[in-house]
């Protein structure tokens, strides 16, 4: 059975809905100039007097109505200008609501991402990691005490944040750490090119005085 173009609509609607919060921005400010035109048609057409039948008159007032709902308070005209000028202003407050709340949550997902350590380290000479065990601390001493690695990558299947609490509590926080998965082809790209170190096996480049 083949889908109907309602069903393919609510489809496409939902996968564009999905790509994030550039999409949310985009169909945010298809809203506002679609509430903008369409306002500013009625008053043209139902009120043409209030405006003057001013086209551009029209847009700049319906404009300033959603992005400012205290603008409507100095209106005056006819009942069905008011009343589309408190359209549109509503209208304005679900959509700048809306904005602050998508900005909002994909500032938290950004910020939840990089806690997770997942940015690209660019240091050149950092130290990388492979995998998780108890002679991971004795590495990770080893660098601190030296101070010739700033930067430690460790590709784990472990959280980032939880990783560094361990490591803090056991030897000191590093000046920066990454986390990662070592299966994971991007997770191991993320570093540079020098050669890791793996659990219990120091890169010879993070010998003193190399």
């Amino acid at each position: 059975m083949r889908p109907r173009l309602r069903e393919r609509v609510r489809y496409w609607f939902d996968n564009t809905m999905s790509r994030g919060t550039s999409a949310l921005i985009g169909w945010l400010g298809l809203a506002s100039v679609t509430l903008i035109l369409l306002v500013s048609g009625l008053v043209l057409l139902l009120a043409p007097g209030d405006v003057g039948g001013n086209p551009l008159r029209v847009l700049w007032m319906s404009l300033m109505r959603s992005i400012d709902s205290g603008a409507i308070s100095g209106d005056s005209g006819s009942p069905v200008f008011v009343g589309l000028m408190l359209v549109a202003t509503l209208g304005g407050i679900f959509i700048v609501s809306s904005l602050v709340g998508i900005l909002a949550t994909g500032l938290n997902g950004k910020l939840e991402e990089l806690r997770k350590g997942r940015s690209r380290v660019v240091e050149h000479g950092h130290v990388v990691v492979l995998g998780w065990s108890d002679q991971l601390f004795t590495i990770v001493d080893e660098l601190t005490r030296t101070g010739q690695r700033e930067c430690v990558t460790i590709l784990a299947n472990r959280d980032k944040v939880a990783m560094e609490d361990e490591i803090h509590a056991r030897v000191g926080r590093p000046k920066r750490l990454r986390g990662g998965v070592p299966q994971r082809r991007s997770d191991g790209t993320r570093g540079s090119r020098d050669r890791p170190a793996g659990p219990g096996k120091r890169d010879p480049g993070t010998h003193a005085g190399r």
